[in-house]
């Protein structure tokens, strides 16, 4: 008969890794455990997978070296629209054929805006409303009655409407021309005594923008402008380059913007909405956000609304398929950190296809897709970090394998055996050593990966980074877990 039993050795267990869903940033990362801490350069798709954002490739150099303001497709002449420097270009064709369009000038290094009667195309950033025809040139708008300091333009039902950007007022055109204004023609924000810093046009609805507040005005056929009975909304915006439309699946078509607390919101019955919890310690960390700037694209099947802080040197994601945020950015090797990612301004060229990109600061116009996989020729580096995962209890635990599913096979002939880095953490420590696993040579196609002996820990946070050029999209993973001692 023993003396002394043995202790059983205790069963490993494949448990689920924390890896999928919404990044939440909003507390430290040590709370976290079955939430993700970051995603960076990638969104998170409708099944919470990780997929790499759309990469960037030069379409046309506009030779300034300065930034690109303002980019706006003209559906009506079949072209689109670029401001540098504050010069203006008309690009005819998909090959970013361009010609210079002379005359008048606009500020430089504002952001510009657009609008349009389909005949002639009125631009403002800050001083006198530009307008021009196909052919040009560019012309101030002459009359002595139209206004002067203008930072927002809107077209609605034939009149061209300007904001004041030192008073509550907004001017409108005759309905019957753009470029003849009377100085009678005005109306005045009086919910709340702040400027109109900015307006744009939804369904005919009239959005005037504040600091304090946001009122909706409606053209009442004789007015003809008046404010919509019940629809002043006591939601002020912090930065006038934020308040955009957007087509939310949710709410449908709304508005969204950076609200006068930091916050972003977004419209759903004439009722503010916040959307950034995940994020609004980040936002409310920054040095200033009043040069904010914000753009809706749609690549690839996701309306994306990305946010850029120039000063900062930051830019945010809102996915309004999954309504999560992500970290976007330029990987800057020689200082092995994110800068402000290199997209500053937007249009989409319907009928080439093509989602056009302007540069914040080297007068660059890229094509933005998710069949490119770096941001002009420089390494795109997306990665997901997890929380401290524990699997619920802080006894230690030993890790067996890890199981990774992504997509593999995405080989290419100058990418022979790409790569996906992980690295790992415990308890708040350093981080390990980076581990190489493959995502296919051509012709493997199998999606999962495993690695084997990974270590004791107690709480562990994980890392997945990608940076080669090829895509990468980072589905789920399994740990094989052996609680206790071995």
């Amino acid at each position: 008969m023993p003396t002394t039993s043995a202790m059983a050795t205790p069963v490993a267990q494949w448990v689920d890794l924390p890896i999928t869903g919404d990044p939440y940033a909003n507390v430290d990362e040590v709370e976290l455990s079955d939430i993700s801490a970051a995603v960076v350069d990638a969104y998170v798709d409708e099944f919470g997978c990780t997929v790499k954002r759309p990469g960037l490739d030069d379409f046309v150099d506009l030779g300034t070296g300065q930034g690109i303001d303002g980019l706006y497709w003209w559906d009506r002449q079949n072209v689109a629209i670029a401001v540098s420097a504050g010069r203006v270009w008309k690009i005819t064709d998909s090959m970013g054929t361009k010609t210079e369009l002379t005359g008048a000038t606009m500020a430089n290094g504002a952001p510009v805006t657009f609008a349009t009667d389909g005949t002639k195309l009125a631009m403002a950033n800050g001083g006198k409303i530009v307008h021009t025809i196909l052919a040009g040139p560019l012309t101030e708008m002459a009359d002595a009655q139209a206004p002067t300091d203008v930072t927002h333009v809107a077209w609605v039902d034939g009149y061209l409407l300007a904001n004041d950007g030192s008073s509550g007022q907004f001017q409108f055109s005759l309905s019957t021309d753009i470029t003849d204004w009377a100085a009678l023609d005005f109306a005045t924000a009086e919910g709340s005594p702040d400027d109109v810093t900015a307006l744009d046009v939804l369904y005919r609805e009239v959005a005037l923008v504040g600091r304090d507040s946001v009122e909706i005005w409606i053209n009442d056929g004789a007015t003809p402008f008046i404010r919509q009975p019940g629809a002043f909304i006591q939601r002020g915006c912090a930065s006038p380059y934020t308040f955009k439309h957007v087509a939310d699946p949710q709410v449908g078509d709304t508005w969204m913007w950076l609200d006068e607390n930091r916050r972003f919101v977004k419209l759903a019955n004439r009722t503010p909405v916040y959307v950034s919890n995940p994020y609004d310690k980040v936002i409310q960390a920054l040095t200033t956000v009043d040069d904010a700037v914000a753009e809706v694209m749609q690549i690839a099947g996701f309306p994306l609304y990305v946010i850029s802080f120039p000063l900062a040197g930051k830019t945010l994601a809102y996915n309004f398929i999954k309504g999560s945020w992500a970290q976007w950015g330029y990987w800057n090797s020689a200082i092995a950190d994110y800068q402000r990612y290199r997209g500053h301004t937007y249009c989409y060229a319907r009928p080439w296809n093509k989602h056009l990109v302007g540069d914040h600061s080297n007068g660059i116009i890229y094509t933005a897709s998710r069949d490119l996989f770096d941001d002009n020729g420089v390494t795109m580096r997306s990665l997901r970090r997890t929380g401290f995962i524990s699997h619920g209890t802080m006894q230690k635990k030993r890790c067996r394998s890890l199981r990774i599913r992504c997509k593999r096979g995405v080989a290419t002939a100058s990418v022979t055996d790409p790569q996906m880095v992980v690295r790992w953490r415990d308890r708040g420590g350093p981080w390990s050593n980076e581990h190489q696993v493959s995502l296919g040579q051509v012709g493997q196609h199998e999606f999962e990966v495993v690695m084997h002996r990974l270590g004791e820990y107690r709480a562990r946070q994980w890392e997945f980074i990608h940076s080669d050029n090829t895509d990468w999209i980072l589905v789920s993973a399994q740990e094989l877990v052996q609680m206790g001692p071995r």
